[in-house]
């Protein structure tokens, strides 16, 4: 009986062990969503992970307890990270998933993520600046979402960053605090003869958990 004792208690030593050290193979999750097509989850890793190997990640919604699905991850193009992008045709306010992480068949992460609360919008889209009659740059652009959307419409504040192309370590930064989609670079803070990059990103004011990244860059001259 001692010995039954003995073995059984190495045997959950082993298995601890082993729940410990899998643990220790993702660190650091995390989930963000566009609140509109994906939900994506991310964690670190050693050098070296096969995600799509040896990990799954399952989830379901709260409340569904036979509804569970699978997804596969995989690695982050820094080598660091295992990605896992969870497809939804529309996300519902309010709604919460469970998520459970396993490395090789051993549960190593439980972590629940209401979607509505971790939302990183998409970056505005198709920028144009115009040279206006007074001298002037007008900046424009459009939101990233179609008109289904839940963030379609939403109250969005923006930043606008512009730099001479010659010296991007000065940049200038403005707030735009109210619901607009242009802005007008005054001529006075612009220094003649140069080229300009220009970018904005975004934050939706009732999901304001992160902002977008940055948008791609438009270019002008000022003469």
């Amino acid at each position: 009986m001692a010995r039954l004792h003995t073995l059984w208690i190495l045997l959950f030593a082993c298995t601890a062990n082993e729940a410990v050290a899998a643990a220790g193979r993702a660190q650091d999750f995390a989930c963000l969503t566009d609140y509109d097509s994906e939900l994506v989850c991310h964690w670190e890793v050693p050098a070296q992970t096969n995600c799509s190997r040896e990990f799954l990640l399952y989830y379901r919604e709260e409340f569904l307890f036979l509804t569970n699905h699978v997804c596969v991850p995989e690695n982050g193009e820094d080598g660091s990270t295992c990605t896992c992008t969870i497809r939804r045709s529309y996300f519902v306010s309010g709604i919460t998933y469970i998520l459970t992480l396993q490395f090789n068949g051993t549960e190593v992460w439980n972590y629940s993520v209401t979607p509505a609360l971790v939302v990183k919008p998409r970056a505005p889209k198709n920028l144009a600046i115009e040279k206006t009659e007074n001298g002037n740059f007008n900046l424009s652009w459009e939101e990233s979402y179609s008109s289904s959307s839940m963030l379609s419409g939403q109250r969005a504040i923006y930043e606008v960053k512009y730099w001479r192309k010659q010296h991007p370590a000065e940049v200038s930064v403005k707030a735009i605090n109210y619901q607009a989609k242009s802005f007008e670079i005054t001529a006075s803070s612009l220094r003649r003869g140069y080229d300009y990059v220009v970018s904005v990103r975004c934050n939706y004011t009732d999901y304001p958990a992160y902002w977008s990244e940055w948008s791609e860059e438009v270019e002008f001259h000022y003469e």
